[in-house]
């Protein structure tokens, strides 16, 4: 494969994700699929602070905090005191919050199985381990060494 083909066919995926991403998800009742992406990070990492998720997103704090705080008006997520420092808080979902993502989830899945509904088991697997893969090698690539300070 040469490297126009690789191209080309990254060019095709992106096109792909764009196309779903327009798709509103029923159960998220309008909120951004970048909102959502947060949303996912916070049930993930509960208790985590804001600076962890522009971190882990590679996202300036300023954007982090107005996805947060929509999801706060949204009902989706509530800031507690951070007990180890009373300055900060700490981000975990509410019930609507976890509702909201699991409906997110369910849609999500029942898109990649219809995409992969002829795929073998085999091939789904090789699949996913070279997208890992990739993923990991190029965000090394661009920021081999991330930490904290690289949210400020």
């Amino acid at each position: 494969m040469s490297d126009q083909e690789l191209m080309g066919a990254m060019h095709e995926v992106l096109k792909a994700f764009r196309l779903v991403k327009q798709r509103p998800i029923p159960t998220a009742d309008g909120l951004p699929v970048g909102s959502l992406g947060v949303l996912a990070a916070i049930r993930k990492r509960e208790h985590c602070h804001m600076k962890e998720l522009a971190v882990e997103h590679a996202l300036d704090p300023s954007t982090i905090s107005r996805a947060v705080a929509g999801l706060v008006r949204a009902g989706l997520v509530a800031r507690v005191a951070d007990p180890a420092d009373g300055r900060a808080s700490t981000l975990h979902l509410t019930e609507q919050g976890n509702t909201v993502l699991d409906g997110t989830h369910a849609h999500y899945e029942q898109r990649l199985a219809a995409a992969l509904h002829d795929w073998t088991p085999d091939e789904i697997a090789v699949f996913t381990a070279s997208l890992n893969r990739f993923a990991h090698d190029l965000i090394a690539q661009e920021n081999p060494t991330p930490s904290l300070e690289a949210a400020r």
